[in-house]
């Protein structure tokens, strides 16, 4: 054997050691990344189904190994869907400090800060997608949706043109607009029914109230007119109110009520005023006073609430608490609705306990009945259609106090029909 070949085969073991163990090395590092992959795949699949705790516990399982940037948005997106704004904006803002444009980064923080309605900061992250992709149709979609909660309307009404232009096809972005533009309609004419029937035992004749409303959006809030004809105890009235939603501040609204009437069956004069107020976390509460002046006397009304959205759902308490020489009366409701594709789209379920001030279908001219006890149950639906049109119907049923007869029971139907224009 010559010296070449003796030379080759002597080095040949260490050649073949080393290339082993490259392939070990190139074998693991490759089994490694899809042990992650799959890991983050196994993450994503229990977060979209719903276990959320069981997905972060195995984000923060892998982020302890190594930075993974999709593990951590993956991770800021579930605190955000279980309401945990600020926990999903820390784990955020780690990954764009180091991918400052990273897109599913941007796409949850600018999510986060959309359903915390801090709509400036969502809309500034949307700007920095669009600036290097101004055609980017999520983030197109995005920004206008955010811009119409922000009720800045033209901008969002241009935002989607400008991306019909590109894309006619888009379903989601010519169904956006066309929800938009209905909503810059800004008057409405409503006219509702309710009929109250009682059990047969009482001897009752039913009852009837029909109100007829004009709604307009103006620059300082929205102000309603309404005429209630209402035919209970024997007697047919009319009484005149006026409603008033302004504006006050960007987390700040009240209400504000007046009426009047010359008949026995309504108060003769009503006022009432209440402020609302938006909390973070989709919480809202609002304090105000009822007044209303009878023949013989006069009751006040304090009253609040708390309500708050969850998901599709909202959910809401109110209180009126009644001062008297006699003691204090307190009534109250809990009321949930559930939202589909839009506001004017839901069912409702309402429980109340006592005599609300403002039901205007009640009522026998004295402040007396504001304390009689009562339980009740309604459930209700509302439905937009053709666009312009909305109906609600609503059935309920009651267990009323009468000072004379004791409890009797109340079948009540009422429903509405609106026109927007």
């Amino acid at each position: 054997m010559d010296r070449k070949k003796k030379t080759y085969f002597l080095m040949a073991p260490e050649l073949m050691g080393s290339f082993c163990s490259f392939l070990l090395f190139v074998s693991l590092l490759f089994s490694g990344h899809r042990a992650v992959a799959q890991t983050y795949q196994e993450a994503r699949d229990l977060a979209y189904n719903g276990q959320r705790k069981e997905a972060r516990e195995l984000c923060k399982k892998i982020l302890a190994k190594e930075f993974d940037a999709d593990v951590a948005v993956l991770l800021a997106r579930t605190y955000a869907w279980d309401g945990q704004y600020d926990s999903s904006r820390v784990v955020v803002a780690e990954v764009l400090k180091i991918y400052p444009t990273h897109w599913d980064a941007l796409d949850a923080i600018s999510d986060v800060q959309y359903w915390d309605e801090k709509y400036p900061e969502a809309i500034s992250y949307c700007d920095i997608v669009l600036a290097k992709d101004a055609g980017d149709e999520h983030f197109m979609l995005k920004k206008a949706k955010i811009l119409n909660a922000m009720e800045q309307y033209d901008q969002a009404v241009e935002q989607l043109e400008r991306l019909l232009e590109k894309n006619p096809a888009n379903v989601e972005a010519r169904n956006k607009l066309a929800t938009i533009r209905i909503s810059q309609l800004k008057n409405r004419v409503k006219l509702a029914y309710t009929f109250d029937y009682f059990e047969k035992e009482a001897n009752r004749d039913p009852w009837h109230l029909v109100a007829l409303s004009y709604n307009r959006k103006t620059s300082l809030g929205t102000v309603i007119g309404r005429v209630n004809m209402a035919e209970r105890f024997g007697t047919r009235g009319f009484q005149y109110e006026a409603d008033a939603y302004p504006s006050i501040s960007e987390n700040n609204y009240a209400y504000l009520n007046l009426g009047f009437s010359a008949l026995s069956i309504f108060p003769k004069f009503r006022t009432g005023a209440e402020l609302y107020h938006s909390f973070p976390k989709a919480f809202e509460g609002s304090l105000g006073l009822r007044a209303l002046y009878f023949s013989s006397s006069s009751t006040y009304i304090f009253t609040g609430s708390v309500g708050k959205y969850v998901g599709n759902y909202w959910l809401s308490l109110r209180s009126y608490v009644t001062p008297s020489s006699t003691g204090t009366s307190v009534s109250g409701s809990i009321q949930t609705r559930r939202y589909f594709s839009d506001p004017e789209n839901y069912i409702g379920l309402r429980l109340g306990y006592g005599v609300s001030p403002d039901d205007r279908s009640y009522g026998d001219g004295t402040s007396a009945y504001l304390t009689l006890k009562s339980q009740s149950a309604r459930v209700e639906y509302n439905h937009l259609f053709n666009k312009v049109w909305t109906t609600n119907i609503g059935i309920s049923l009651s267990n009323e106090e009468f000072p004379t007869l004791g409890y009797l029971l109340n079948y009540s139907f009422d429903i509405g029909i609106e026109r927007s224009f």
